[in-house]
Formats: structure tokens, sequence, C-alpha cells
């Protein structure tokens, strides 16, 4: 029986032992959102694919899909993560962990925690990184449907292809975004 391969890129978000030498990851990829990625073996000293699948990293994943979870045939890097995208990973990788659940496509989300990781790689020293988290939070509730549309937020939304600018642009609204936010998070009950 043929298998079909899938290539997809993905942020690690965390994940568990599972069994003596194996690792069940949680990975969120922009075609099938949230999925649980089985990768066998990877907790063993011999595993080459074990310094790849570092939680909030970017990774390129071959995969094949089994009946219960995703199996790992492949993963590569997507080069070294700094401090700061690391950081950005693991508080955002907790609201995310929470907010999505099941597999569904996330394109949009993906592509703007993609947009952000990118920011990150290329930070200057007059950017507050609090500013781009707050940016992504606003952005990631409005299309998860937690957030509706507002005076404060409406312009954050519109923006496409964000950039320092449109993100720096934000930092004088921020008290107003995080009450925003709060908000969203109160009312979901998480």
């Amino acid at each position: 029986m043929a298998y079909r391969h899938y290539h997809v890129v993905g942020l690690v978000l965390g994940h568990l032992a599972h069994g003596e030498s194996n690792r069940l990851y949680q990975v969120l990829t922009p075609d099938f959102g949230l999925i649980r990625v089985l990768a066998q073996g990877v907790r063993l000293e011999k595993s080459k694919l074990r310094y790849n699948l570092q939680t909030y990293h970017l990774v390129d994943l071959d995969l094949v899909r089994g009946r219960e979870y995703w199996r790992l045939t492949g993963a590569a890097k997507m080069g070294l993560a700094n401090g700061l995208q690391v950081a950005f990973g693991r508080k955002l990788g907790s609201v995310l962990l929470r907010l999505i659940h099941g597999e569904e496509a996330s394109a949009v989300i993906f592509t703007d925690l993609k947009r952000a990781w990118d920011l990150l790689a290329e930070k200057s020293a007059d950017i507050d990184p609090e500013d781009l988290e707050i940016f992504i939070l606003v952005r990631l509730l409005a299309n998860l449907g937690y957030l509706a549309s507002s005076e404060v937020t409406a312009p954050i939304l519109a923006i496409q292809d964000f950039t320092w600018v449109d993100v720096s642009n934000t930092s004088n609204k921020r008290s107003a975004l995080i009450r925003v936010i709060n908000a969203a998070f109160l009312a979901s009950g998480l």
C-alpha cells in the first residue's frame, strides 16, 4: 500500500514524551492547522532528527498521515532562531495551544506568525518586541473569531503585509489594545 507523503512548513509549539524513545509534537501548519506529529525514536541519542525539532522553531517537515497521528519521515530546521524569536514563540505558543483545536487550515494565522518571525530575525534596537506580540494577538484573536473589529483594532486588521513601521504605529494605543485583548480572553472563558 502506497502512502501519500506531505511536505509542510510548521511552527513547533510543544512536545510530549510518548513511550520510551518517541515524542508527540504539536505543530502549527498553514495547510492542516494544529497537528500532532509522532516522531519515532527521536529521543534516542543516535537520532538524526532530534536537533531539527526544537520547540518554538520553524521547521520543514515530511509527513505521512496515520490513523491517530501524523508520522514524521523527515525534518529540517529553517535557520537558527534567535532569543527574541524563541521568546515570541513561547509566549504565543501557549495562547495558540489554548485557542486552536483540531486540524483546520489556518493559512492567515500561519502567515502572520511567519511574518512576525521574519521581523524578529531582522530586529533593530529601537523596536519593542512587545508591540509585535500585541499586534499579532489582535490579529490572531480576530482571525479566530474571538475579537470583533473596533475603532482601536481596525487599523491593525486592515494591514496585509505588515512591517516594523506598522507595528510601531500601535505603540501609542498599547493600553487600549491590551484592554481589548484581555476583554476577548475574558469573554472566551480561556
